[in-house]
């Protein structure tokens, strides 16, 4: 009998508690959830460095993973001439590559970018937050402010959270 590998697909509740412990760890209690507190837990740990860079309006952003003198060294690069609101998102998918384990494959990895784009959604607009939010104003222009995110992104956590639902 042959080993057939399963394909069960992008771990998403494992993204998603990645973000929660993580913003937890931070301090963090209410929106806007804070890149920068993130990122400063996270050097605690670990070497990263954030770096903005003038890319192909098709490339978001990379993530740089070196091992030196038994040290690891992560830098995240985002392109500058995104909106800002894209680029916040673009530092939280690669911190969830980062996190996730994430590895470069050729062609890229379906699953991974999967993963990343919730990890992201749960890092900037956390379902507990979002769901106590959502109670107190129905606005997605007004929620997408105080979350520092697109419509896009939020529209896409409040169906993913069931709070708005997709009419045909």
């Amino acid at each position: 009998m042959e080993n057939e590998y399963v394909d069960f697909g992008p771990r998403k509740k494992v993204a998603k508690t990645l973000a929660q412990n993580l913003i937890k760890d931070a301090g963090i209690s209410e929106a806007p959830v804070s890149l920068q507190k993130i990122i400063e837990f996270l050097q605690k740990k670990r070497a990263i460095f954030i770096q903005r860079a003038n890319l192909s309006d098709k490339i978001s952003g990379l993530l740089i993973v070196c091992e030196q003198l038994d040290q690891e060294y992560t830098t995240i690069v985002f392109n500058e001439i995104h909106p800002w609101c894209r680029r916040r998102f673009t530092i939280a998918h690669e911190i969830g590559h980062l996190l996730l384990g994430h590895t470069c494959a050729p062609g890229g990895n379906a699953h991974n970018e999967t993963e990343a784009n919730i990890f992201a959604g749960e890092l900037l607009i956390p379902t507990k937050f979002i769901k106590k939010d959502f109670v107190k104003t129905q606005n997605v222009p007004e929620l997408s402010k105080l979350y520092r995110v697109s419509g896009e992104a939020l529209s896409i956590k409040l169906m993913d959270a069931r709070l708005l639902h997709y009419n045909d």
